[in-house]
């Protein structure tokens, strides 16, 4: 079972850190994805925008709905993903090295934004509106809040 730590950066000076320490520290390449909000130069962005489909990402890997679009509201503005997936070593390995770089801590990110649960939000298995539950697609472990709060700043997803 693949596991994949999570952790929220002010920026991609240390976000670009946290993926050298990573690869320092052993986890492939292959597993390491940072994802920041587009730049455009000359018309043009140089990543694809954060939207719908890293929410739905997310909610693959057992991410709740309010986990989400803090994530995706935090990537929009301006702070960077960093993802490191591998096996449950290489991610508890994730975790200490995000831990050290001072990741957002999530729950004070969202609390801190307003109209973070407004709306509805698109998942891969469709529309969910405020406070409904989501199907979990098959093969998906979810860790509860509390589990996965237990780690300050950066959380580990089972999937």
């Amino acid at each position: 079972m693949a596991e994949t730590a999570i952790g929220l950066f002010e920026d991609i000076g240390t976000a670009e850190a946290v993926e050298d320490a990573l690869r320092a520290n052993g986890l492939p390449t292959h597993g390491i994805r940072v994802i920041r909000k587009p730049v455009a130069s000359g018309g043009a962005s140089s990543i694809p925008s954060p939207d719908s489909t890293l929410a739905s990402e997310l909610r693959s890997m057992g991410a709740t709905q309010r986990e989400c679009e803090a994530y995706v509201d935090g990537v929009q503005r301006g702070n960077v993903l960093v993802f490191a997936t591998g096996s449950h070593a290489q991610s508890d390995t994730a975790i200490g090295v995000m831990n050290a770089y001072n990741p957002i801590e999530l729950e004070e990110f969202a609390s801190a934004q307003t109209g973070i649960h407004a709306g509805a939000m698109r998942t891969r298995e469709g529309i969910t509106l405020k406070g409904e539950e989501a199907s979990v697609p098959e093969g998906i472990t979810l860790k509860s809040e509390k589990e996965r709060a237990r780690s300050e700043g950066a959380r580990v997803f089972s999937w």
